[in-house]
């Protein structure tokens, strides 16, 4: 047996991802909503420890940092409740856009990775595994 592990075990396997639950982060707020479906997003922004006395003189940090989604960006992160996983948000994707599951799956994880990485959505977590 090689030591190679099966990819549906594997570390942050597609499995394990699908069946998370998103929400959207608490602080974040809508800013705007256009016509055409986009919309901004404002999430507030934590001051560096390294940013005290005179250099916070010097660098000024913005009190939030804006995040604007195109219209499909917008449909994903109106899905992501609370109540919908992954899954069941790739789903609903695929069919609004007549794509396969396959499709669908590798647009919505690249967009809510991008969208977990700028702080906008949380991922929530079962205790019970």
């Amino acid at each position: 047996m090689s030591g190679r592990t099966k990819t549906s075990t594997a570390p942050g396997a597609w499995d394990d991802m699908l069946k998370a639950t998103l929400l959207p982060n608490r602080a974040a707020r809508t800013v705007r909503e256009e016509p055409d479906g986009s919309m901004t997003l404002a999430v507030p922004t934590r001051k560096p420890s390294f940013f005290r006395g005179l250099i916070n003189w010097l660098v000024r940090v913005p009190k939030e940092r804006l995040t604007l989604l195109d219209p499909l960006g917008a449909g994903i992160w109106k899905a992501c409740d609370g109540k919908r996983t992954v899954e069941e948000i790739v789903v609903r994707f695929a069919t609004l856009h007549h794509l396969s599951f396959h499709e669908s799956r590798v647009s919505v994880t690249g967009y809510v990775t991008s969208l977990l990485r700028r702080g906008v959505l949380a991922v929530a977590v079962d205790p019970r595994g």
